[in-house]
């Protein structure tokens, strides 16, 4: 929506002109909450979204912190001064409107009692003219361009008058505080220790303060190493005291050179099988099967003593005639009872049963 630009032009709006940021933080609730979900899921996948975000904007300051990033234009002095004030991003946009301040030059300057107004002008653009109103007392600049205004950041034309005025540093009065690397610092001064309300939501802005200290604490605890030991010392010291004071117990404490008391290895089974991990290695012998009967080792259930004697004999289906023995031998049988012997021979079963002395 470019019409909007005229409308809001003046009011400070960080940058916003259409619903895309809307839609944007509507796309990161996408991937975490759907239709679906009741009451509880939805506060459990909506408590991980934020999660995310403040992961991704402390990723973010720890960028803006760390590190300096190479100058690039012809006034290194405020580019620095720039680097060390601004975040990061916001530093890309001042690095670009310095880089085209060589293209703004400055036609009059006016001196009054309590400012000096310059007129500047674009290269080869007459047409295009701004007002840069310095004040002397409060050390501000006004231009009437009013991107200042509108975005929080010092236009071109402001940025050619202080390179006039061979200024080398920024004023205070044109770094905004919601863009320097300072902006969670009144945050912090805030104490929510007397706010009235949800006690988990006081809980967990008053963690999210104290990290912020915890945060600058540490960047300056660490650079020596006798101030690392006392100050982590005095951090161990102070836990264990607020600890036993609000009967918050903890399973091991950890002490000063880092080693944990109190907490030991697991003791390590094989995944597969009973486990004995608690003999000795050398005892391990090798494992003789048993009985499955009487339960003793040497032999197996077919060769127990104790159980019952396994002798083949021979049985038949009581549906089936049975041939005595004696009279298959008592007489020679013909042709045609060979053959019908040898027919009805196939249908008898022998099957192993144990014997019965009568």
């Amino acid at each position: 929506m470019s019409w909007a630009t005229a409308y809001i032009r003046g009011c400070f709006y960080a940058g916003l002109r259409t619903t895309s940021r809307c839609e944007s933080l509507h796309a990161k609730m996408g991937r975490f909450v759907e239709r679906r979900y009741g009451i509880l899921e939805f506060v459990t996948n909506f408590q991980r979204c934020v999660d995310f975000l403040r992961n991704n904007e402390d990723e973010l300051d720890f960028r803006s912190l760390y590190g300096s990033p190479v100058l690039q234009t012809q006034f290194p002095e405020l580019e620095n001064s720039g680097a060390l004030n601004y975040t990061k991003k916001i530093f890309m946009r001042f690095r670009d409107a310095l880089k085209r301040s060589v293209r703004i030059t400055i036609v009059e300057c006016n001196k009054l009692d309590d400012r000096t107004v310059y007129v500047t002008q674009k290269y080869r653009r007459p047409q295009f003219r701004w007002t840069v109103a310095h004040h002397f007392r409060e050390n501000s600049f006004f231009c009437s361009f009013l991107r200042f205004e509108s975005f929080g950041l010092p236009c071109v034309h402001i940025l050619a008058v202080l390179v006039q005025l061979d200024i080398g540093c920024l004023p205070e009065s044109i770094v905004l505080k919601r863009w320097s690397k300072t902006a969670k610092v009144e945050l912090e001064g805030s104490s929510p220790m007397n706010k009235e309300g949800d006690v988990n939501a006081v809980y967990k802005v008053r963690v999210g303060a104290f990290l912020q200290h915890c945060k600058r604490l540490a960047r300056v605890a660490c650079m020596q190493e006798n101030d690392f030991k006392s100050y982590l010392e005095k951090i161990v010291e102070e836990t264990a005291f607020l600890e036993m004071k609000n009967g918050v117990g903890t399973t091991g404490r950890c002490s000063v050179d880092g080693a944990e008391e109190g907490v030991r290895d697991p003791v390590a089974v094989q995944s597969k099988g009973t486990g004995r991990g608690q003999e000795p290695f050398r005892c391990w012998g090798r494992k003789r099967r048993k009985c499955s009967t009487c339960g003793i080792v040497g032999h197996r259930r077919t060769h127990c003593p104790s159980g019952p004697a396994s002798q083949p004999t021979c049985s038949q289906d009581p549906t089936e005639d049975i041939v005595p023995h004696s009279e298959s031998q008592s007489h020679a049988p013909d042709a045609g009872d060979e053959d019908q012997s040898q027919r009805g021979s196939k249908t008898v079963r022998v099957i192993a049963s144990p014997l019965t002395d009568n």
